[in-house]
């Protein structure tokens, strides 16, 4: 960017020009509007000034002529001033100045500057993927030609209908939409309409264009979600500034978005083996028995305790150890249905939740693994699993650790009675006994 400092004080001049080059400004100064204006009749459209920075002394006699060249070529200009007034605003508003910054505190005038410069600069939206609703020819012809120039991909259609398809199909960085629509749907409807998708996209944001600047349409308009709106025609530079700022804003929320769903995931993964980890089954098994008992489902739990596993660290080391455990882990993922929620509860320990699941079935599935495990031989050794079954039953009174309990119990004896077998818990057994003789 290239800017003038019009500034009679040498101190001033040099603070501004400073701070410019360090924002990767080309910089000249002057110290009177005479001077400035000698200066800028010297400049053709190539080398003309994209900002001019002036102290208020603009307004005097040697600075008017200055101001009107400006004008006349509409090169913006930020006043600076010491002793801010009413007449100094309103003869800087009626002057066109753009902006009008004080002098008297150094630091948010080097920040108010630092803003403005580098905000001029970020039209980042490159790539951006726009759908634009518009039935007038002429108007969408001006307004794609705008969106162009900011090197963004453009979907156009003529009406709502269509543009509701599209979007349902496909993500976009903003929806622009004329109001006022030929068709059975109008722009209104289209921006509630998507703002009900259930989906991320439903936040996709909105610009609305309208012919009739109304208040009430405008507050129907909010209401309905859109993030802002232009008139028609829009201005070129204002409508550029919009949906820069909307891109841009969207573009932020999905990069948080990301990040809190890699947050999560790793809140809720075991880093090693990739299964669920302690939190996960915390956060999935109260829904999984609230769903069993609702809709009258079996729900069966497998508790896998590896044997011997302190062994295999002791004698061959924790990195095999860890070898060890994530085999073991994508063997018991890529195993079991989706659905099953497998998690790793401790050191060795792992815990797979079986919904519709009956205890004879899972007693099945768990001998399944159990063979595979004893096959597998992750790091090229022999590891075998002690394995404890258990079915949710009324007298769990609803609760996990009951459930938990039973399961973990089955393993102990699984443990007592030589290990790299399955039991499953006693009274799911009994009970399941005792049915059957109802039945028989």
């Amino acid at each position: 960017m290239k800017v003038l400092i019009l500034e009679s004080g040498r101190l001033f001049q040099k603070i501004l020009q400073e701070l410019l080059v360090d924002l990767d400004c080309t910089v000249s100064c002057v110290r009177t509007g005479e001077e400035g204006l000698e200066l800028l009749k010297n400049t053709d459209d190539d080398t003309r000034y994209d900002l001019i920075i002036a102290s208020q002394h603009i307004f005097d006699k040697s600075g008017s002529d200055f101001i009107e060249h400006c004008k006349s070529r509409d090169t913006p200009i930020i006043l600076l001033t010491s002793e801010p007034n009413e007449t100094l605003m309103r003869n800087a508003r009626a002057a066109g100045i753009k902006d009008i910054f004080p002098k008297t505190n150094i630091t948010y005038l080097k920040s108010s500057i630092r803003y403005y410069i580098q905000g001029e600069k970020t039209f980042n939206i490159q790539g951006g993927r726009v759908l634009y609703v518009e039935d007038s020819p002429s108007v969408a012809h001006i307004v794609t030609g705008y969106l162009k120039k900011l090197n963004l991909e453009i979907t156009h259609f003529p009406s709502a209908e269509e543009a509701f398809h599209e979007f349902t199909d496909n993500d976009y960085d903003l929806v622009i939409t004329d109001v006022m629509l030929k068709g059975t749907m109008d722009g209104l409807s289209l921006v509630r309409m998507i703002r009900a998708t259930n989906s991320h996209t439903a936040k996709t944001p909105i610009l609305a264009m309208t012919g009739h600047d109304d208040t009430q349409l405008r507050i129907d308009l909010l209401h309905a979600g859109i993030n802002d709106y232009v008139t028609k025609p829009p201005v070129e530079e204002e409508l550029a500034a919009r949906v820069n700022n909307l891109i841009t804003n969207k573009r932020l929320a999905d990069q948080v978005r990301e990040q809190q769903r890699s947050l999560y995931n790793i809140a809720m993964t075991d880093q090693l083996t990739t299964c669920h980890n302690r939190h996960s089954l915390q956060e999935y098994a109260p829904k999984y028995i609230k769903d069993s008992i609702r809709y009258k489902h079996p729900l069966s739990v497998l508790i896998l305790d590896l044997d011997n596993f302190k062994h295999i660290n002791d004698e061959f080391g924790h990195d095999t150890g860890d070898t060890v455990l994530s085999g073991i882990g994508k063997l018991l993922m890529t195993t079991c249905r989706q659905g099953d929620v497998v998690a790793r509860i401790g050191g060795e320990e792992f815990m797979i939740l079986l919904p519709h699941c009956a205890i004879m079935d899972a007693l099945r599935k768990a001998e399944t693994l159990r063979a595979m495990i004893e096959m597998s031989k992750p790091a090229d050794l022999t590891v075998t699993a002690s394995i404890g079954v258990a079915q949710l039953l009324e007298e769990h009174d609803k609760s996990f650790e009951a459930l938990y309990k039973a399961a973990d119990t089955a393993v102990y004896h699984s443990k007592e009675n030589g290990r790299n077998q399955v039991t499953a818990d006693k009274r799911a057994i009994e009970l399941l006994e005792l049915d059957r003789a109802g039945n028989a």
